[in-house]
C-alpha cells in the first residue's frame, strides 16, 4: 500500500454569495496537502465579493465557473459529469474539512478497492459569537449514526457531505433528482440518492474520525429550516417514498419501511396543516393517506402525534 499511487479525489463546490465562509472551505481542501485532489467549484452567479476570493486561489482549483445555474444540485450533477476523481466528494461553501481527512480517505480505499463509498464522521457546528469560537451543536462521528441504512438515511444523519463516494457508483445508478412533482427544485435529494444506494447494495466503509464540520447559521438551507419548509421536506420524503416503491429490487423488509415513511410524514404534514389552523389541507392529506393505506395510516398517525408530543413536553421542560 506504500507504494500504491494516491488515489484521485474530486472536491464539488457549489457556491452562490458566500464572500463570509467561502475562504476557510477552500483552504480546508488547499491545506489537506494531499497530492492527487481535484477542486471543482461551480458558482451560481455570486454578486459579493465570492468571485474575488476564488481567483485568489485559482491555481489550486481544477475547474470553475461562474454562471446562473438554476440550483445547487444542477450545479452539483454538472460537477460530476466533470470530475474525472475516481471518489468524488461534495463540499458546500460554508463548511470545512478537518485536517489530515484526504490522506485518512486515501488509506481507506486503498485497503478496500471494491468500496463504492467511504464515509467519515461529521459534526454540525455553530458560532458562538460571546465566546468567538465554532460549538459543537450535533455530533454524528461514528460507525452507528453513519451507518448507511433506510433507518439512518430517514430519521437520523444522511450525511451527505461525510460520504466519498465512487464515481461509477454515480455512473451505475445516477446522480441527484433535480425536480419534486409539483417541479420545485428538491431540497432532499441526498436522501433518495442514499437510499438507492442502498437498493443496489452499495458498499459502505466507514472511516473512524472526525473529517467534516456543517456549519450552521441563519442563512443555512439545510440547518434554519422553519415550519414551511419542514412541510416541504414532508411532502418531498412522500414522493420519495412513492417513486423508491415503484422500484422492482426491493426487499420486502425496505417496501414495509418506505410504507411506514410514506405514513410518518403524511402524519406529520396533516399535523402542520392544524398548526397552521388549514383544516382543509390537513384533511386533504389525511384522505389520501387513508385512500393509500387505509389501516395503516391511522395508527402511524397516531403514533406519530404522541411521539412529537413528547418529545415538545422534554424540550418545554428542558430536557
Amino acid at each position: 500500500m506504500v507504494n500504491s499511487p494516491a488515489p484521485k479525489i474530486s472536491i464539488i463546490m457549489p457556491v452562490l454569495n458566500r464572500e463570509k465562509t467561502i475562504e476557510k472551505a477552500l483552504l480546508s481542501v488547499i491545506q489537506q496537502n494531499y497530492e492527487n485532489v481535484e477542486l471543482i467549484i461551480l458558482d451560481g452567479g455570486s454578486n459579493d465579493k465570492t468571485i474575488e476570493i476564488i481567483k485568489r486561489y485559482e491555481k489550486h482549483i481544477a475547474y470553475w465557473h461562474s454562471q446562473e445555474d438554476g440550483s445547487p444540485t444542477l450545479a452539483i450533477n454538472f460537477g460530476i459529469e466533470k470530475a474525472t476523481g475516481k471518489y468524488i466528494a461534495l463540499l458546500m461553501s460554508d463548511d470545512w474539512y478537518e485536517p489530515g481527512i484526504f490522506k485518512k480517505i486515501a488509506d481507506a480505499i486503498l485497503e478496500n478497492p471494491d468500496a463504492d463509498i467511504i464515509t467519515c464522521g461529521g459534526r454540525i457546528v455553530y458560532f458562538d459569537e460571546k465566546r468567538q469560537a465554532y460549538v459543537t451543536k450535533q455530533n454524528f462521528a461514528t460507525k452507528h449514526a453513519l451507518y448507511l441504512s433506510f433507518y439512518n438515511i430517514c430519521f437520523a444523519a444522511s450525511a451527505i457531505c461525510c460520504r466519498f463516494i465512487k464515481k461509477s457508483l454515480y455512473q451505475q445508478i445516477g446522480a441527484y433528482l433535480l425536480y419534486d412533482e409539483t417541479g420545485r427544485h428538491m431540497c432532499s435529494n441526498d436522501k433518495e440518492f442514499l437510499l438507492r444506494a442502498v437498493i443496489n447494495r452499495a458498499k459502505d466503509i466507514f472511516v473512524d474520525t472526525l473529517g467534516h464540520n456543517y456549519l450552521s447559521h441563519a442563512d443555512s438551507a439545510t440547518f434554519s429550516h422553519n415550519q414551511q419548509m419542514d412541510m416541504r421536506l414532508c411532502q418531498e420524503h412522500m414522493m420519495i417514498a412513492e417513486l423508491l416503491l415503484t422500484k422492482t429490487n426491493l426487499l420486502l423488509s425496505q417496501q414495509l419501511f418506505l410504507r411506514y415513511w410514506y405514513n410518518e410524514q403524511s402524519a406529520r404534514l396533516v399535523l402542520y396543516h392544524l398548526l397552521k389552523k388549514d383544516v382543509r389541507s390537513a384533511i386533504s392529506v389525511g384522505v389520501k393517506g387513508i385512500k393509500k393505506y387505509y389501516l395503516i395510516w391511522p395508527i402511524v398517525f397516531g403514533f406519530t402525534a404522541i411521539k412529537i408530543s413528547i418529545k415538545r413536553s422534554f424540550l418545554a421542560i428542558g430536557i
